[in-house]
């Protein structure tokens, strides 16, 4: 199974994080290869320069492409849920990709989900040992649960 890892890595929390998720990746015996694009830096172009984005982009789109399954981490950066793994998880999804997303926040307390991604996983994981465990080839789908939305506000 070859995996596309789509997460922020914006500070030292979350590179932490993916680093996990790397090494439980690293460690499934179902896993046969991942990209994740941290490790993709392109040092020999300047950051946000036309060729770094460029690069970067077509490269991240390259691998979700080649991928059999995209593993995103969900986190937010400031308010709101990375939108770059929003996307990824949104591409992957459209080109029938196995989704599976992996959160290590409380999603009732701390970090909500979203229904868009929610139910557009495959299967929702909480602990990074059931990740380094999860059967990719079985493909079991677990549904997230969590729900604790506000009511939407109706206009008068």
């Amino acid at each position: 199974m070859k995996i596309y890892l789509a997460s922020p890595f914006f500070d030292e929390e979350q590179v932490e994080r993916v680093k996990r998720v790397e090494k439980a990746l690293a460690d499934n015996p179902t896993v046969t290869e991942v990209f994740s694009p941290r490790l993709q830096q392109v040092e020999h172009l300047e950051h946000g320069s036309d060729e770094w984005r460029d690069f970067v982009y077509n490269n991240d789109i390259k691998y979700i492409e080649w991928c059999d399954a995209v593993v995103a981490v969900h986190d937010y950066v400031g308010e709101h849920v990375d939108p770059g793994t929003g996307f990824e998880i949104g591409y992957g999804k459209a080109l029938n990709k196995f989704i599976v997303l992996y959160q290590e926040k409380d999603p009732v307390t701390e970090a909500p989900v979203n229904l868009m991604l929610t139910d557009s996983l495959d299967v929702y994981i909480q602990d990074i040992d059931k990740l380094a465990k999860y059967d990719f080839n079985e493909k079991k789908r677990k549904r997230f649960e969590n729900y604790s939305f506000a009511p939407i506000a109706k206009e008068k």
